[in-house]
């Protein structure tokens, strides 16, 4: 055989390898396709819809542009609030109810606050945008309460609130609300899962999620009225000072914890539930994750100018309100003053994330 038939017969090997490759993306199940689809950028999206008609399905199936959370922060007069909007840099001044000057806000989701006075117990569900205003009944121990939360929005008939407290060693109190209620439904259980302070709430897949200052985790499903204590290892972290900043956040079944100290590089988990452990994540892939004390937001695909496998915070810098973001990928924050920041704020900062709605434009 002549070396142009042997080089001829290696060319053709070549392609119907190549080929036959092709053939095997081609034909990838649509699941598989969209969880590789959700790890592009939008312009490698548009491009990856053209090979074929699955990549088309699959590419289509993830192009969502999330609108990014808006920061909400209270100036020192405290009888107004702002919104600072991170894809434009824009701010939007509003004036409080009259009723709510000097309220702390506890939590927020979907749009709303939940808030309390200093020392009292009367809560009341805020919606910033519309004015909204739910009062809740008195809970008659706010001074004691050690973790608060809300599953959604209180237009939902499905919403939940929820508060815990340990009385005495080896018990928890939990109380509940839901719209049309009078008062809060209350149970106690066996447990010695609080600490004093610094626990944390995160409502996914129909349960509320705690994890409290050790990184141990327990569930509360509202639905069963059941406590559980998950034999779920904390997260590893390289020593006791990484657990000045933690912040939990729930998207799409799946959750995360951040880690901060200082000027190091936050840690970052995922919680496998069914092997029982948190692992150590090196990308978040498409996804962006928004951290603050009262609130935390995760969203794909944000608006053009933001970055994406980012975690941005609600920083000070110089009396200035600030969202810093740290780029998993680069492994390094952005901030056009980055070598001044006041890092010192990050816990201590009230700032918080918030879900502005559809027609957020009509209604500031």
């Amino acid at each position: 055989m002549s070396v142009k038939n042997n080089e001829g017969s290696k060319n053709m090997m070549e392609c119907t390898k190549e080929k036959a490759e092709n053939q095997i993306w081609r034909y990838l199940p649509l699941e598989l396709l969209s969880s590789v689809m959700t790890y592009l950028e939008i312009k490698d999206n548009v491009r990856a819809s053209v090979v074929c008609k699955s990549w088309y399905e699959a590419a289509v199936s993830v192009r969502v542009v999330d609108r990014s959370p808006w920061l909400m922060c209270f100036p020192q007069t405290k009888n107004t609030y702002e919104f600072y909007d991170p894809s434009n840099s824009k701010k939007y001044a509003m004036e409080l109810p009259k009723s709510l000057v000097g309220s702390i806000v506890r939590y927020s989701k979907d749009g709303w606050v939940l808030m309390s006075k200093e020392d009292s117990s009367d809560f009341v569900l805020f919606n910033p945008f519309s004015m909204d205003l739910v009062v809740l009944p008195d809970l008659q121990l706010w001074n004691y309460y050690q973790l608060v939360g809300f599953s959604c929005a209180p237009t939902s008939s499905e919403c939940v609130v929820f508060t815990i407290k340990d009385y005495d060693p080896g018990h928890v109190t939990i109380r509940t609300w839901s719209p049309g209620q009078t008062m809060w439904t209350s149970m106690q259980v066996e447990s010695q899962f609080l600490d004093v302070e610094d626990n944390k709430v995160v409502f996914l897949n129909g349960v509320f999620y705690c994890l409290n200052r050790r990184n141990w985790l327990a569930v509360f499903d509202p639905s069963l009225r059941t406590w559980n204590a998950l034999a779920v290892r904390p997260p590893i972290c390289p020593d006791e000072d990484w657990n000045g900043g933690r912040f939990m956040v729930g998207y799409k079944g799946d959750i995360f914890v951040i880690c901060t100290y200082e000027n190091k590089d936050p840690l970052l988990f995922q919680l496998d539930l069914a092997r029982g452990t948190w692992e150590k994540n090196v990308t978040l892939g498409s996804l962006t994750i928004f951290v603050s004390s009262k609130s935390c937001e995760a969203r794909t695909y944000v608006n053009k100018g933001m970055l994406r496998n980012s975690v941005y915070f609600p920083m000070l810098s110089h009396g200035e309100k600030r969202c810093v973001a740290y780029s998993v990928h680069e492994r390094r924050y952005h901030h056009p003053r980055e070598h001044n920041l006041d890092w010192g704020n990050q816990l201590s900062s009230n700032d918080f994330w918030i879900e502005p709605p559809k027609n957020v434009f009509e209604l500031i």
